[in-house]
């Protein structure tokens, strides 16, 4: 899937990802869904970036394409093709964390694995927390089905990487905790908002594991999620 909209220097992005993760770069509810970083716009993705990766083919070795989060709660993943190791690991740290993150909503709190994903002390690490513990508060759950697709890999720079994914929500619904989905549904699950693109930047911890540390997203009518419109 091409990004024209999201083109610019391959240069920008990088210092992007640097401004997101100084260490990794200098070292060898209602309004939006799922969207953790509080509303501010991704960055644009390098046009033709040699580290980028597109494709809709399940990637060899990064499991099934679509994962029981909890009860009545999946998530479906379109792989990208042509993945090198780290553009792999990147892409399914990435993955890994929107499930678990919904999957601690589908559970009601009880699974907390979606910390694992993220680095520690970061303002992804908060605002997941605050995210998933909205839910909680209200006694709300979720049902139905997720999907991210058209995931790439836009930069890599040393310990430091950004990946951007599109995700659909209109296949989920907003439940009390013993799954009977709420009368009246937020903006956010419904068309267009609930369609839209999700960028990550993810620092490589000293364990080699890729945690995320910084959560952006853009929202319809932003060019850049009209082109995660199907």
């Amino acid at each position: 899937m091409t990004r024209p909209a999201l083109a610019t220097a391959a240069a920008t992005l990088l210092v992007s990802a640097c401004a997101l993760l100084t260490s990794a770069c200098s070292t060898p509810g209602e309004d939006h869904g799922f969207t953790p970083g509080g509303g501010a716009k991704a960055p644009a993705a390098a046009a033709g970036a040699t580290t980028g990766v597109t494709g809709d083919d399940t990637a060899d070795g990064m499991g099934d394409g679509v994962v029981t989060a909890a009860p009545g709660l999946r998530i479906e993943i379109e792989w990208p093709g042509g993945l090198d190791p780290v553009q792999s690991a990147v892409v399914k740290a990435f993955a890994d964390d929107f499930t678990a993150q919904w999957r601690a909503v589908g559970t009601s709190g009880a699974d907390r694995s979606y910390t694992k994903g993220l680095h520690p002390d970061s303002s992804a690490y908060r605002d997941a927390d605050k995210w998933v513990h909205g839910f909680l508060k209200d006694g709300r759950s979720a049902r139905g089905v997720a999907k991210i697709y058209s995931m790439t890999v836009p930069a890599i720079m040393g310990r430091g990487a950004e990946a951007n994914a599109c995700v659909d929500l209109t296949g989920v619904r907003l439940t009390d905790e013993e799954g009977t989905p709420l009368a009246a549904q937020p903006s956010w699950v419904k068309r267009p908002r609930a369609v839209f693109l999700q960028n990550a930047g993810l620092r490589r911890g000293n364990d080699g594991a890729w945690r995320i540390a910084m959560y952006h997203h853009a929202d319809y009518p932003d060019e850049r999620a009209k082109e995660c419109l199907r």
